[in-house]
């Protein structure tokens, strides 16, 4: 059995621009390692929204976003006119090719990214403010503090607990199933933790 936990503090992430140049960004995870953003199998990554503007296209990407504080932002699709008005909390799961505007409707937005190579690996984005025992499983788990404090009670033999304050990450590998259930508890007054989870078809290589 095989397990490894690795720890990103808010400073060990350097703010970088949009592809498009139309926000900033801070990557927390991307396999493999040595990938670029336009080359990875996955990346995660969290993002501040500061103007009005269309999104990056992503070819050969489907992605999850997900709003985690800030205001509300307006979404359409330039090639139907749909729209789709997203708060925190909200999710959405699209192509990325799909070309997207986006309409800031107050302040400064803020969201959590998860993009995934098609055909090489899927995933899942869930917000957690509560206290909770989650399932962990084979593959990869992203946890990632937006507001607040989170307290991580993983067992004696891989370490113990874990604190993780705003703009920390959480980037555990496991390839079995654990006996046990995450405890997480929020430590301070309205805490947020994303929590992703990735994990790559069978036959995927460590390059796309």
């Amino acid at each position: 059995m095989h397990d490894q936990i690795r720890i990103l503090t808010a400073q060990e992430t350097p703010v970088q621009p949009w592809k498009n140049g139309g926000g900033l960004t801070r990557q927390l995870a991307i396999h493999p390692d040595s990938a670029n953003p336009d080359d990875c199998i996955w990346r995660v990554s969290a993002a501040e929204i500061n103007t009005s503007g269309p999104f990056s296209i992503w070819s050969g990407y489907d992605r999850i976003l997900m709003m985690t504080d800030g205001d509300a932002i307006q979404l359409t699709r330039t090639d139907t006119g749909g729209v789709t008005h997203m708060g925190p909390g909200s999710r959405l799961y699209f192509a990325g090719e799909t070309p997207y505007t986006a309409e800031l409707l107050g302040g400064p937005a803020h969201d959590f990214n998860l993009m995934l190579r098609r055909k090489h690996a899927h995933g899942c984005v869930d917000l957690r403010r509560s206290a909770q025992a989650i399932a962990l499983r084979p593959g990869e788990t992203i946890l990632h503090c937006t507001q607040g404090v989170f307290r991580l009670d993983f067992p004696p033999r891989m370490g113990g607990p874990r604190t993780l304050a705003i703009g920390d990450t959480l980037h555990l590998t496991l390839d079995y199933i654990p006996a046990f259930r995450l405890n997480i508890q929020p430590e301070t007054p309205n805490a947020c933790l994303v929590d992703a989870r990735i994990n790559l078809y069978p036959g995927t290589a460590d390059t796309p």
